[in-house]
């Protein structure tokens, strides 16, 4: 009985599964023109299939014709050409940073036409963010002219654990006057009437980016590392990011690698993993020893960040080797602890450390190493995204709104 419901739904899933892979060619190419034939060609799906499909967006108007193309290298009649309507509608994105908020207006394909930022202070109240964001928002809209009702939704990414059942913010440690449990959603659908609300971690936002960015992600168990003030992951398996009922897969940062460290975390615990590489505690470690600093590639910079310290270790420099091997010795420790847990197959460094470079990745390896659990390091690749971990949050959060206005067009197919 099971084999016959499944057979029966196969046409209907495939007609999606195609139609989304038409949409994709269209929404994530450079290239703004295409003709049915190229689209067949791209996909790998059938002329007549590429036909029906670009001829239902057309009338719900996601794709536009933009009349005749060039004609091929062995001339004939010009082909029929159509484009992506990246002004159907709109998205919004706001990040809730510490001390910060940035807010940005994206077109459908996801090209960022216009971005504000403003002051939050750390001791302001629910009400006074809120208040912050209304004004964004209503500036956002009188700069690039955009009409309001053209806007699907707000996408609203920020540290803290969230609650994707509910919407709620449970907990925010850079804003200890919001309190617990903000139920975050329904406030912004209360505050922004009519626009579609997507709440979502800002590490797991980032994370989402991968899958944009990377396709061939899509079928692979990838855990990503969002290496910033603190640190926290966003698992993804075929595809989907996973959450818990806590709301706590990924809050790997204040996994405890060190107990006997003296350095309180912010969680209020000891030895916390976001603690022990924290950029403040390896530019410390730079400054300990001034006579070796100065022999050192570091010692000539004016200013110096973790980037600095990853890069000069990655060309043979011997005391920020040192400093590297202590932070890759605690990176390994949580390694650890993620692939006997979840066992990824990709590992992605985003942020600060994703200047890692090949030095970095070897000494993680090499303590990673153990014959009777990790007989191959090989068998997970780890990987750096040096884009800028803010955009990844922005990207990845509004293409998952993208794809769910989409989801309701191919509802009706």
């Amino acid at each position: 009985m099971a084999n016959t419901q499944n057979k029966a739904a196969l046409p209907k899933d495939l007609k999606r599964k195609n139609r989304k892979e038409i949409l994709k060619v269209f929404q994530n190419s450079e290239k703004e023109d295409w003709s049915l034939a190229e689209l067949s060609e791209k996909t790998g799906i059938s002329r007549a299939t590429v036909t029906k499909a670009v001829m239902s967006f057309v009338q719900k108007d996601i794709l536009i014709y933009r009349g005749k193309g060039n004609s091929t290298e062995i001339g004939g009649k010009r082909p029929d050409v159509y484009a992506f309507n990246k002004e159907n509608q709109f998205l919004a994105y706001m990040n809730i940073g510490i001390g910060w908020m940035s807010m940005a207006v994206l077109d459908l394909k996801l090209q960022e036409l216009k971005s504000i930022q403003a002051d939050i202070s750390i001791s302001s109240t629910l009400d006074e963010m809120i208040g912050v964001s209304r004004d964004c928002y209503r500036k956002l809209m009188e700069e690039t002219g955009i009409p309001t009702e053209k806007v699907y939704g707000l996408c609203i990414s920020t540290s803290g654990l969230i609650n994707q059942e509910t919407g709620s913010l449970q907990h925010i440690l850079s804003y200890p006057n919001w309190g617990n449990e903000i139920p975050m959603r329904a406030i912004f659908e209360r505050e922004y009437p009519g626009l579609v609300i997507l709440l979502e971690n800002v590490a797991r936002a980032a994370g989402r980016a991968e899958l944009y960015y990377n396709r061939e992600f899509d079928d692979k168990k990838v855990f990503t590392l969002f290496t910033h003030r603190g640190i926290s992951g966003c698992l993804i398996d075929q595809g989907k990011v996973q959450n818990s009922r806590n709301s706590l897969i990924g809050e790997i940062g204040h996994i405890i690698i060190c107990p006997e460290d003296q350095d309180v975390c912010r969680c209020g615990s000891k030895g916390c993993f976001e603690n022990m590489v924290s950029e403040e505690r390896m530019v410390k470690r730079v400054h300990l020893y001034p006579e070796r600093l100065e022999n050192s590639i570091l010692g000539s910079l004016e200013e110096i960040h973790i980037r600095e310290i990853l890069r000069a270790a990655n060309q043979g420099d011997e005391y920020a080797c040192g400093i590297v091997d202590e932070a890759a010795g605690y990176f390994a420790i949580a390694l650890r602890n993620i692939i006997l847990t979840v066992d990824p197959e990709i590992i992605v460094i985003q942020g600060r450390y994703s200047a890692g470079g090949e030095y970095f990745r070897r000494k993680i390896e090499e303590k990673l190493y153990n014959p009777a659990y990790f007989p191959n390091t090989s068998d997970w690749s780890i990987l750096y995204d040096e884009k800028n971990i803010w955009k990844l949050a922005e990207i990845g959060l509004s293409a998952a709104m993208a794809e769910e206005l989409f989801q309701d067009f191919f509802l009706d197919m």
